[in-house]
């Protein structure tokens, strides 16, 4: 059967992510397992007999399922809502109502990837590493990130009251109106030096390739003969576009990803289909923690096929991949099937100690001083370091291959 993949962003009231990687296409139908555990069937029929309130089985059997998909503690799969599944379809296309904020789950705390450009967040000064500690005065600590993005979603026009927690001592309420957004994966795209051209590429949804190919024949009309592609605090999104973002910069039949689960649909090898459009031009991508998903599979591509040169610090490692199936009643099942890898097979999956893409070059960005959590201005792009120091390493590059000899690709992570 046929797949999609998203991996990583799931636009929601604010952009909520997770770091999230779906197997594509169809939302698969979850045959019947016959029979159920003897422990289930007492504790159900328990209850149905003699709890306090009147419970239907219809009833039970949908706690059960949705206890039994919470009790996995894992944080990317999850049973939703017909609702919920409504709007998981809906944030991969880019346009939805909200706030514009990119969230992940960090150590038990919701936490800003990035404020989307442009968006009622951005203008409030929300920025990334903040905290959202509460939703309309209700606590966000013991959440789901799909009950997160439930308590931020609501109807363009409507208000919503965050707290916001920066480091220890500093706190903040902050009051937004949820308008209509149609974000754009391309967030910006300009000419840094003579000949060096700059993506910052934000996210993975539908037309993600379309607009990263438009950019880039922009920028070459206008001189760039080299690329800076910013991948930093880019969560994913659909992996076919992650898929077809690497497609763009390499040669046909060269390995891109490959992913690895117990069934045969899960055990996926991904290849170039068709020849690059710039084949002499050099690439240095950004990462940064906040890179993730499908992010990361454009990154370790470019990366284990020598066509570009990583620099920043090392990516968030989200290294699983999940699956959607349609089940009863409307709902769908969001269930980790799959691990990927990269062409040299490393897996980037984070665990207690290491994970995440090693840049080749490592630079890291200093923090930015803010007196208040609101009202923050962004630090323009000519003072970024990490930046600056992408330009200089590319003036003067001829190939991929010269740029690839000032910096040779980093050996990092684990093989399968």
């Amino acid at each position: 059967m046929s797949r999609a993949l998203i991996a990583g962003a799931v636009l929601g009231a604010g952009l909520v992510t997770g770091g999230m990687l779906i197997q594509s296409g169809a939302w698969r139908e979850a045959d019947a397992s016959p029979g159920t555990p003897r422990l289930l069937d007492q504790v159900m029929a328990r209850i149905a007999n003699d709890y306090i309130d009147t419970l239907s089985v219809e009833q039970l059997h949908q706690k059960a399922a949705f206890g039994m998909v919470k009790e996995l503690e894992d944080p990317y799969s999850a049973l939703l809502s017909p609702e919920r599944a409504a709007r998981l379809r809906e944030n991969t296309t880019g346009r939805y109502a909200g706030i514009g904020v990119e969230l992940d789950l960090r150590d038990g705390y919701v936490t800003v990837i990035a404020p989307i450009a442009k968006t009622p967040a951005d203008s409030a000064g929300i920025r990334p590493g903040d905290r959202i500690i509460a939703v309309d005065r209700k606590s966000t600590i013991g959440l789901t990130m799909e009950e997160v993005q439930q308590a931020m979603r609501g109807p363009a026009g409507s208000t919503i009251e965050l707290s916001i927690e920066r480091g220890e001592d500093d706190h903040a309420s902050v009051t937004l109106q949820r308008r209509l957004i149609t974000y754009h994966p391309v967030q910006h795209s300009q000419l840094l030096a003579p000949e060096v051209g700059y993506i910052a590429l934000a996210t993975f949804s539908e037309q993600a390739a379309a607009e990263v190919r438009h950019a880039v024949d922009s920028l070459r009309r206008a001189g760039a003969r080299s690329l800076v592609l910013d991948l930093r605090e880019n969560p994913g999104g659909l992996l076919e576009q992650g898929i077809a973002v690497a497609e763009l910069f390499l040669d046909a039949s060269r390995p891109i990803a490959r992913t690895l689960g117990r069934t045969p649909e899960d055990n996926h090898e991904f290849t170039d289909r068709s020849p690059q459009s710039w084949p002499a031009m050099p690439i240095v991508a950004l990462v940064d923690s906040g890179t993730a998903s499908a992010a990361e599979i454009v990154a370790g591509a470019l990366q284990d096929n020598d066509r570009a040169v990583i620099m920043g610090s090392p990516s968030y490692g989200k290294g699983s991949a999940q699956g959607i199936f349609t089940v009863a009643g409307g709902n769908a099942l969001k269930l980790t099937t799959a691990r990927w890898f990269t062409p040299a097979g490393r897996t980037i999956e984070r665990d207690s100690t290491a994970g995440g893409i090693t840049p080749d070059v490592i630079v890291r960005q200093p923090d930015v001083a803010s007196d208040s959590i609101v009202g923050r201005p962004s630090p323009p792009l000519a003072s970024d370091p990490v930046v600056a120091r992408a330009v200089e390493l590319l003036r003067g590059a001829q190939s991929p291959a010269d740029l690839r000899a000032r910096a040779p690709r980093a050996r990092s992570n684990t093989t399968p």
